[in-house]
């Protein structure tokens, strides 16, 4: 009778090897991922826009320029501004925006291209604070 060889061993499925392990802290702390960077920051930007332009509304038309141009007005506008800056410059890094070959522009999830945030100003809110909601 000829020699055979034994039968190879069947791979287990159900544990698949691997050549890392995750601790029960590493696994945990993947369940427990934030948002990315570029979303809480645009977060931020709408909460803080909505904010000024809420305030905004909420003053009297006698005391309207006077609340915009109060300092503490005038530096939340910069704040946001600073907001916006920070996620033009990082979001097309952060959200890995692919780049049309063709035209070399960024290209935004379903295939628009992108754009920057544009830069607000106290007459953007003004504009949105005096507008029918």
């Amino acid at each position: 009778m000829p020699k055979t060889d034994p039968p190879a061993p069947t791979a287990d499925t159900v544990v698949p090897p691997r050549n890392f392990t995750l601790s029960i802290e590493d696994r945990l702390r993947a369940y427990a991922q934030v948002p990315p960077g570029y979303m809480r920051r645009r977060r931020r930007i709408e909460d803080l826009e909505a904010k000024l332009v809420a305030k905004l509304a909420a003053a009297p038309a006698l005391t309207l320029l006077e609340t915009a141009e109060h300092p503490d007005f005038v530096a939340d506008v910069a704040t946001l501004n600073d907001l916006i800056a920070r996620h033009n410059r990082y979001y097309p890094i952060e959200a890995n925006l692919p780049i049309d070959v063709q035209t070399r522009r960024l290209v935004e999830r379903g295939g628009t291209p992108w754009r920057p945030l544009p830069a607000v100003t106290v007459a953007d809110l003004l504009a949105r604070a005096a507008a029918p909601r």
